[in-house]
């Protein structure tokens, strides 16, 4: 299995309660890419200090193979451009497997 996961600080463009905005897009996204087993996305709950990035997505896969897929698929690169990409101050990701 491979764990995808990426934490984003927003920019101060960021339209107010643009998590809920995302949120529904990125679910949405998912049905159309068979290759994901699990997916969790959301803002951070702001319970620690100093703070977290503030919105963070998890994603579960058989292998890199099906990583890979989702990671290059029109439908995931559209979404990036439209509803990420203006609006991202810093992103980190990282993929483990287990």
């Amino acid at each position: 299995m491979l764990q995808h996961v990426v934490a984003i600080t927003w920019n101060d463009q960021v339209p107010a309660d643009y998590d809920e905005v995302v949120v529904k897009v990125l679910h949405e996204m998912i049905k159309q890419i068979g290759t994901v087993r699990d997916y969790r996305c959301g803002a951070d709950l702001g319970v620690s200090s100093p703070q977290n990035a503030q919105f963070l997505i998890a994603a579960t896969f058989d292998d890199v193979d099906g990583w890979r897929v989702y990671d290059e698929h029109p439908l995931h690169n559209e979404i990036r451009t439209k509803y990420f990409k203006p609006y991202i101050a810093q992103r980190i990701a990282s993929q483990i497997s287990y």
